[in-house]
């Protein structure tokens, strides 16, 4: 049977700003590639916009999605959640205390999504800079380990912020709760038939140029992208990857 890889993406964009090489790469491959998109009724832009209505601003975010799937001649088998993004739960959206009672219950009720969902590896962000649709994410994964193969990336642009020791720790962190051991695998630039500066561009009501340079800043500074997982589970990553 042919390795299927998932990727679990709090909101599409994440998943181009830390996998576009990978993505790539594993589409070359012939490798199955579908992306869980979970919270995808949503208001928030980084850019002023026309309309601030959710609906508006739902479509907006969703025709970028097809725009980055379009350069990958949209071979993403995408599946939309349709959660209520953060801002629209609640008035913050970096977590700051432990997650709310709701929040666990959807924390919860991804996991049963995932459940029917995925087969296969799966990819989640590690919540690196505490946004907290990714912590809710990880939660939903982190109750799923046993029974998947599972392995993390790094959310930009928030690890492109803090140091390598601080990643390293919380990768730790995480690594502590499973009680295993989660080594990297850097999937490097060569060989990839996708320019991930204009990929990620694509999302022009979530990109300035700071964080678009933050983005190409982190990925030049591993010479590609860095993913996280036990051997056994990187083992499979590694030949499609070409690593």
């Amino acid at each position: 049977m042919s390795l299927k890889i998932n990727i679990l993406s709090p909101h599409f964009d994440d998943a181009a700003y830390g996998l576009t090489l990978t993505i790539s790469k594993l589409l070359n491959s012939d490798v199955p590639v579908k992306l869980i998109n979970c919270f995808t009724v949503t208001r928030w832009t980084a850019i002023p916009v026309e309309s601030k209505e959710t609906e508006a601003i739902s479509l907006l975010r969703a025709g970028e999605d097809q725009s980055y799937n379009a350069l990958f001649d949209s071979k993403i088998d995408i599946v939309n959640l349709d959660l209520l993004d953060a801002p629209l739960r609640n008035n913050y959206i970096f977590r700051f205390k432990a997650l709310a009672e709701d929040e666990l219950a959807l924390a919860e009720d991804l996991r049963g999504k995932l459940i029917r969902e995925v087969e296969g590896v799966l990819l989640c962000p590690l919540s690196i800079g505490d946004h907290v649709d990714h912590v809710i994410c990880l939660e939903a994964v982190l109750k799923l380990y046993a029974q998947l193969d599972i392995a993390f990336y790094e959310d930009l642009p928030y690890s492109a912020r803090i140091t390598e020791e601080q990643i390293v720790n919380h990768v730790e962190q995480v690594a502590n709760r499973l009680q295993v051991s989660l080594i990297p695998l850097v999937n490097n630039m060569s060989n990839c038939s996708i320019d991930k500066s204009t990929a990620v561009r694509v999302y022009q009501s979530q990109m300035n140029e700071d964080i678009h340079s933050e983005i190409l800043a982190h990925m030049e500074n591993l010479q590609g992208e860095r993913i996280w997982g036990e051997e056994k589970v990187l083992e499979k990553l590694k030949f499609s990857l070409g690593c």
